[in-house]
């Protein structure tokens, strides 16, 4: 019952679309959301520091496939994720609604990136490599300054669901996100984005996406 009772939202949740990456551009820059914080700084905020032997996955996008994670495990096995975490069924109720209201309303920014890439290609007043280096740069900030947005939303998802807790189930809650932080970031996974490391893999992508369109 449990379980498919967390599936049938977990169904329903998934097929509203995701917030378009446009909005968050046009965010007060006031907002405490649209600050930009390092990863540095995220691991100080948060009070931890990440050990892993070979980091592949941002350091900013860690909590969010975290608690994306863990609304798989309520979903697939409530009572088991009842018992790790210490809490009743409507505390984990309550914890499935926040994360998977967060998976709704954010979203990556592939289309935005492309965008401010081919933006920079198309304006861009340089000729060779440092042409294709300025889109790609351009790609990576606009890349960078989703990851800060949602690294910043999901510390707010997190707050919320701390909340929720009752005192006993906290110090569980936060070694399930500890281990959890440290196996992802381990794992090799990468959330989102293209290969623009350098001008050679670069290239194709500037050329695939903006040459020919612009």
């Amino acid at each position: 019952m449990f379980k498919q009772r967390y599936s049938l939202l977990l169904l329903l949740l998934t097929a509203i679309p995701s917030l378009a990456q446009e909005p968050l551009e046009r965010q007060n820059a006031g907002d405490p959301l649209n600050q930009s914080v390092r990863p540095d700084e995220l691991r100080q905020l948060s009070g931890r520091q990440l050990k892993v032997i070979a980091p592949t996955i941002a350091a900013e996008e860690i909590d969010r496939a975290v608690l994306n994670r863990l609304m798989q495990e309520i979903a697939n096995a409530p009572e088991v994720a009842k018992i790790r975490l210490g809490v009743n069924d409507s505390q984990l109720q309550d914890i499935f609604i926040a994360i998977s209201n967060a998976h709704s309303f954010i979203n990556g920014s592939e289309m935005a990136n492309v965008r401010a890439m081919c933006n920079a290609w198309k304006y861009s007043e340089l000729s060779g490599d440092e042409r294709i280096n300025q889109a790609l740069d351009a790609y990576s900030t606009r890349e960078q300054f989703t990851k800060d947005f949602i690294a910043k939303y999901y510390r707010v998802v997190l707050f919320d669901i701390e909340s929720i807790l009752p005192d006993t189930a906290k110090p569980s809650f936060n070694a399930y996100m500890d281990d959890r932080r440290r196996r992802m970031a381990s794992a090799g996974a990468v959330s989102w984005g293209s290969v623009v490391e350098n001008v050679r893999s670069g290239a194709e992508t500037v050329r695939f996406h903006c040459r020919d369109r612009h």
